[in-house]
């Protein structure tokens, strides 16, 4: 074996470069869901689950009109608010820092560059968590990142595959994060085909490339140590689901669920707390008075009087006073389309401020005017618009813990790596842990367009 210098690791190059000046990071930072995650924060969190209650009626049979001129008239049959306990039992994420013991020791005796390949890693993941739970606040919770569509085709080696972009399909090209690692299943939670490579074994698929445009991703095979192997059989079939390597619970989705809440181990974001469908998510059925409110487009291009017709919907249905509603968030492509609608709508406003950096259109329904939003993360065949109440109270929560290290009682943030022979290898690492859980208070105060097509 060659001898190898220090400056072959991942990010040994690092100990050579000033971090602020030289590192150029080549993919999308945005994580602004995750402020929409945090802004919806309510208090703190308990150990196992978070209690509510939900009330879906007031009784109004107990009112009646009498007859003043009657006597010995029986007062109206008595009718008790219906009120529900619901449970929202808490999600756990974990994140895993993993540096070479050595580069980290000789990164502290280089002054110009003290620690900063660890600064590097930590940002990184830090990036990576608040990107993931801005992915997952739109998403059902089964943890389906997309559905191939078709028999992926073969290119270099890899595969590309396309992706299901119905209104019902879960998951879309917004779920798909550079590098990340994923396996496919058929619908009922059974392992999918492994491609058939030259050499080696397959593993996972690492995502290289995506086409928002086409919904195609370009992925490559895997195995156990990360290096590429080349695919010359792709074995992904058509309608086979895409998760995120190493989701502890598959679930088959050709069998009733039971609840969405407790599903799987991810998150249940808007696409299960803002449904109507009659799905159970945290103990409540979605449909009726505790559906959210949403308009079918039809499969038309998205045009601006459903969003009309569905605030105004809405607003019959939670009541004109006790909200007001800010945000539409869309798909990029979505908003897109919009633009068109906002040379010819008054309807649609420009906003814009110099003083305080504003500048976006907005859409005003009776008092309220309405800032579109956009998101890579919203599906392209749907668009939510959420409330705020008017006394401060929040439509939907989130109750959960900031990541904290894990370590023994006395013990350090990072400890030398076990080995597979019982021994140590030189990497030092750090786990991270948080916890929570997203509810809603009235999810018929959102108002949700879907079905549409794009331009």
């Amino acid at each position: 074996m060659a001898f190898n210098n220090i400056d072959q690791l991942d990010l040994g190059t690092l100990l050579q470069i000033v971090f602020s000046d030289n590192v150029r990071n080549q993919i999308s930072e945005d994580y602004r869901d995750w402020e929409n995650v945090l802004s919806s924060r309510e208090g703190n969190s308990l150990a196992r689950e978070y209690r509510f209650q939900f009330s879906t009626d007031y009784g109004p049979g107990a009112i009646q009109w009498a007859d003043p001129g009657t006597s010995n008239r029986a007062f109206p049959d008595a009718q008790q608010s219906s009120i529900s306990e619901n449970i929202a039992k808490f999600k756990e994420i974990n994140a895993t820092i993993d540096l070479e013991y050595n580069l980290w020791e000789r990164a502290q005796q280089s002054p110009e560059t003290y620690a900063k390949p660890l600064e590097f890693e930590i940002q990184n993941k830090t990036i990576a968590s608040k990107r993931r739970m801005a992915a997952d606040y739109y998403a059902d919770g089964s943890g389906v990142a997309g559905i191939s569509s078709g028999t992926p085709t073969l290119s270099s080696g890899r595969i590309v595959v396309s992706l299901k972009t119905g209104n019902a399909d879960r998951g879309h090209i917004g779920y798909f994060e550079f590098g990340d690692k994923l396996n496919h299943y058929a619908e009922d939670s059974t392992a999918g085909t492994a491609p058939t490579v030259s050499a080696g074994t397959f593993a996972y698929w690492k995502i290289e490339d995506k086409d928002r445009d086409t919904d195609e991703v370009t992925l490559s095979a895997r195995d156990s140590a990360g290096a590429e192997l080349t695919v010359t059989v792709a074995g992904v079939a058509d309608a086979d689901h895409f998760y995120r390597s190493g989701q502890p619970t598959i679930p088959d989705l050709t069998a009733p669920v039971a609840d969405y809440g407790t599903l799987t181990e991810v998150m249940a974001g808007l696409e299960s707390l803002a449904a109507d469908d009659g799905r159970t998510i945290h103990g409540i059925t979605m449909s009726g008075a505790s559906g959210a409110t949403r308009r079918d487009a039809g499969g038309s291009t998205l045009d601006v009087s459903d969003i009309q017709k569905v605030l105004s919907q809405t607003k019959v249905r939670a009541g004109q006073g006790k909200y007001t509603w800010k945000m539409m968030c869309m798909a990029p492509e979505a908003h897109d389309t919009l633009i068109e609608s906002r040379e010819t709508d008054r309807r649609f406003q420009t906003v814009q401020d110099n003083k305080r950096g504003t500048n976006y259109f907005a859409y005003v329904h009776n008092n309220d005017t309405i800032e579109t939003y956009t998101s890579e993360y919203c599906p392209k065949s749907k668009l939510y618009i959420k409330p705020e109440a008017k006394s401060g109270g929040k439509v939907l929560e989130y109750r959960g813990t900031d990541y904290t290290t894990v370590k023994a009682p006395g013990g350090t943030d990072f400890h030398l790596k076990p080995g597979a022979s019982g021994g140590h290898v030189n990497n030092v690492v750090s786990y991270l842990q948080a916890f929570g859980v997203l509810v809603c208070n009235h999810p018929a105060s959102i108002a949700v367009v879907e079905n549409f097509k794009v331009s």
